[in-house]
């Protein structure tokens, strides 16, 4: 699959975020180059026929309304283990013939190659995003006109299909909601979507669809940028982990007054540490921690790993971001914390990472001053297997 950007789905960014974003909608004629290799109908037959695929990853949709899980699933006995609810290949190829709209919700948690295609808009909103795909057969409309509480992108990969949209309300809600024709009148935009087209649409954006001549596959990218609330209070979560905030007070009716005051004094505290929270840097977590929400993430922990095996004395090495916290020296050994394990190691080693600074190199057999090279290299192996070190790439 080629490897899109931001850029090809809006065109020029600056533009896009001051007169776009959360204000109207934006189409973007011929903008992939290659829709099918997105997603095709070929992917769909074999994505379907795979044993793993259970409601909710697919829905079936029939004149308007969802049809019932066992029409559409059956038992299939995995080593030994009966799997109550997998979807059944042949009864959804007689719905979709019957005229039934396909849906694969939360594709980016089954096809990898669309978790990359989707993680250019999360990387670049900071936020968790969605990625469903819809199959609708030639001439049918899949929903009724209906809002999402969410921002969209509209990406047509199969087929064409017939947008209707109109304005968003003044006051925005937060569930979705339909809508009939009479309530909506008539639409600001209708236009045919082509494959390779890609279609904004802020959040609340009321829109109805129908395939045209050809069944019609598009995706649906959802966008879930989290509220100022939502962000304030993983800025408290986190400056509330402090360890002064971790005693259990007793607050019922029979408290001392005296806990009235250590309340006083902790939400104080709190304040003053809100006081000094530098905006860009928190900022700039707040995005990381929305880029790694489920169904965006990527790894190659499985890889990495097994990388280490090759480990040697030579190898160049580095300092994760993982935090770590560092013990008291007692007889020779510091008990050290890394992700939530605690492990003891020699106190030189503990001296030797405790002096490093982020993006500072080190040769496997210098992480254990006075030891044997090979000693060395096997301290820094489990260490690097525990998520403190990583091999530098050549």
């Amino acid at each position: 699959m080629t490897n899109y950007t931001f850029a090809d789905l809006v065109g020029d960014e600056k533009v896009f975020f001051a007169e776009y974003f959360n204000k109207k909608p934006l189409l973007r004629k011929g903008a992939l180059k290659d829709p099918k290799g997105v997603l095709s109908l070929r992917r769909l037959d074999e994505l379907v026929q795979l044993e793993i695929i259970r409601p909710p990853y697919l829905r079936v949709n029939l004149k308007g309304q969802g049809v019932p899980e066992k029409g559409y699933t059956k038992t299939v006995t995995v080593q030994g283990t009966d799997v109550t609810d997998t979807v059944d290949a042949q009864k959804v190829y007689e719905l979709f013939r019957a005229g039934a709209t396909i849906v694969w919700s939360s594709l980016n948690h089954v096809d990898s190659s669309l978790r990359r295609f989707t993680q250019v808009i999360s990387d670049k909103f900071g936020a968790r995003t969605d990625c469903v795909a819809f199959l609708t057969p030639a001439g049918k409309q899949g929903f009724s006109p209906h809002h999402d509480p969410v921002d969209l992108f509209i990406v047509q990969t199969e087929g064409t299909k017939r947008w209707r949209l109109w304005n968003p309300p003044q006051v925005r809600r937060a569930q979705a909601a339909s809508y009939t024709a009479e309530q909506l009148g008539e639409p600001v935009i209708d236009v045919l979507l082509e494959p390779g087209d890609v279609l904004y649409l802020p959040y609340d954006t009321p829109h109805a669809a129908a395939a045209e001549e050809l069944a019609s596959v598009h995706l649906s990218i959802m966008i879930r940028p989290r509220m100022w609330k939502d962000l304030l209070r993983q800025t408290f979560d986190e400056l509330a982990a402090a360890p002064e905030f971790n005693e259990f007070p007793y607050i019922g009716e029979s408290r001392d007054n005296s806990v009235e005051e250590v309340f006083k004094e902790k939400v104080r505290a709190l304040m003053t540490r809100f006081e000094t929270v530098e905006p860009a840097a928190e900022l700039d977590r707040l995005a990381d921690l929305g880029r790694r929400m489920p169904g965006n993430s990527m790894g190659s922990t499985f890889q990495t790993t097994a990388e280490l095996d090759a480990l040697d004395a030579g190898s160049a090495l580095r300092l994760t971001d993982v935090d770590v916290e560092f013990g008291a020296n007692q007889d020779g050994r510091v008990q050290v914390t890394v992700n939530g394990h605690k492990v003891a190691i020699p106190a030189p080693v503990a001296e030797t990472l405790a002096g490093m600074s982020a993006g500072d190199h080190i040769i496997a057999s210098d992480v254990f001053p006075g030891a044997e090279p090979a000693r060395a290299a096997r301290t820094a192996q489990g260490l690097a297997r525990l998520g403190l070190l990583e091999v530098v790439a050549a």
